[in-house]
């Protein structure tokens, strides 16, 4: 009896060992991945595209993330804040576009010490914890929108940009892109000004303004995020230059593509907001499974203009 007793207990124990592990397993199993993605500045409805490319390969991949960040574009230690908040919570993954890729480091180097993998997204973040980059080359990007303009303008002139600030990766690259093709390229034609509006429209309307006063025989200008290029529309229309200032807009918007059917701007660079957001969620999730990933992952840009604006490869990347 108690041979039977014995045997009794070891097979009641091992039912429950094994009802444990299963358990064990089933939780794991069913484990919520979270991701948490942190913008620059959500009031830029550039945005809103990306979120939903973000949420649609969320709900592909069956995860939970959480789409974030300042409400104006610029305001670092408010992304900082939202950044420490994310970390706090224990994610399998972070996404990021950074405002400041250099004030971000202790952050980064917070994640890599918990073992949470960091993607960068739309700005790239000057760290090699950063496992990749989803963005637009967006160097590549500027030389287009300067190649255009010197085309617009016969080769020669004086040009001007303005873009939201000198911190971010996305900004100055876009900028040197631009910058660069042409100083470097076309001797008969000269940057005269640099102008960083912090993505907002009011504050590039007048530095805008200020470029036009400063020089008046200015011959085209670069808005080279959705922000600065509307802010240029909005001082052409003021000062009533139409048809003096061959400009040249960034991204989309209401106001932007009615600003290129009307011909205040000749044409924008868009980028593909959707895919960044989309592909963004599922190389997280890739950094979370420990695939190992390339250094970038560009997801395109492409001219748009009267010529083109109503093409469905273009619409389907413009929005309101």
């Amino acid at each position: 009896m108690r041979k039977s007793l014995v045997l009794s207990l070891i097979l009641c124990l091992g039912i429950a060992f094994g009802f444990a592990t299963i358990q064990k397993a089933a939780e794991v199993t069913n484990k919520t991945i979270y991701i948490p993605i942190i913008a620059k500045g959500l009031a830029v409805s550039f945005w809103q595209p990306v979120k939903s490319g973000a949420e649609r390969a969320a709900s592909d991949l069956g995860i939970k993330i959480t789409f974030e960040g300042p409400q104006e574009e610029a305001q670092t230690q408010e992304q900082l804040d939202i950044l420490n908040i994310a970390l706090a919570r224990s994610p399998q993954a972070v996404i990021l576009s950074a405002v400041d890729s250099k004030a971000v480091t202790p952050y980064l180097e917070e994640a890599e010490a918990k073992g949470i993998p960091v993607i960068g997204f739309d700005s790239g973040v000057d760290s090699p914890i950063v496992k990749t980059t989803v963005a637009t080359d967006n160097y590549g990007a500027g030389e287009l929108a300067a190649l255009k303009m010197v085309e617009l303008l016969d080769k020669k002139g004086k040009v001007a940009i303005i873009i939201q600030d000198s911190t971010s990766q996305v900004a100055t690259n876009r900028r040197d892109g631009f910058i660069d093709t042409i100083t470097q390229q076309y001797p008969s034609m000269d940057v005269v000004a640099v102008g960083y509006g912090a993505g907002d429209a009011e504050k590039s309307s007048e530095i805008a303004k200020q470029i036009f006063k400063n020089h008046p025989d200015l011959k085209g200008i670069f808005g080279g995020n959705q922000g600065s290029a509307e802010g240029i529309v909005k001082a052409i229309r003021e000062l009533n230059k139409e048809g003096e200032i061959t400009a040249i807009g960034f991204d989309s918007g209401k106001i932007i593509v009615d600003a290129v059917r009307e011909g205040i701007l000749a044409g924008a660079v868009s980028q593909n907001p959707q895919e960044i957001g989309y592909q963004a969620v599922e190389t997280a999730f890739k950094a979370y499974q420990g695939e190992v990933l390339p250094a970038f992952i560009d997801t395109g840009y492409v001219w748009y203009d009267k010529t083109n604006i109503d093409n469905p490869e273009i619409k389907e990347l413009l929005y309101e």
